[in-house]
């Protein structure tokens, strides 16, 4: 029997989100909803025991692989968005109204700079993203 449960969206973590990431938001949400911080409020003890039961699942590694197997959520989960680096760099340059000058491909593979845009933001954006070359 498939799960209707969104243990995700009850949680309030992403489907790719990290142990650590569930673990800290499991604990925020029971600190929140604990009994003992609402004495006789029914909704918050059944708020609580979701969050539990969420957390029962999502926090061990192999009934959160399970669970989203069964509801069909493991490819999302697994592939988080794909960074496209030329994307980037060419909206960073089209901010400055140019092109950035990334220089012509050699035979041997080496970038071969031709004159220097002063305005080129190459040096810049590779700092900016952390790009080693």
């Amino acid at each position: 029997m498939v799960d209707t449960k969104d243990y995700y969206r009850i949680l309030g973590v992403a489907l790719y989100a990290t142990e650590n990431e569930i673990k800290s938001a499991y604990r925020k949400m029971a600190k929140k909803y604990h009994p003992d911080a609402h004495p006789g409020d029914r909704e918050c003890e059944r708020k609580f025991r979701e969050i539990n039961e969420a957390y029962g699942v999502l926090g061990d590694p192999s009934k959160r692989k399970r669970y989203d197997a069964e509801n069909n959520r493991s490819k999302t989960r697994d592939s988080r968005p794909e960074v496209n680096y030329q994307n980037i760099y060419n909206r960073f340059n089209n901010m400055f109204g140019f092109q950035g000058n990334m220089g012509d491909m050699a035979q041997d593979g080496r970038t071969e700079q031709r004159d220097k845009n002063p305005l080129d933001t190459t040096e810049i954006f590779e700092r900016f993203m952390g790009i080693k070359r």
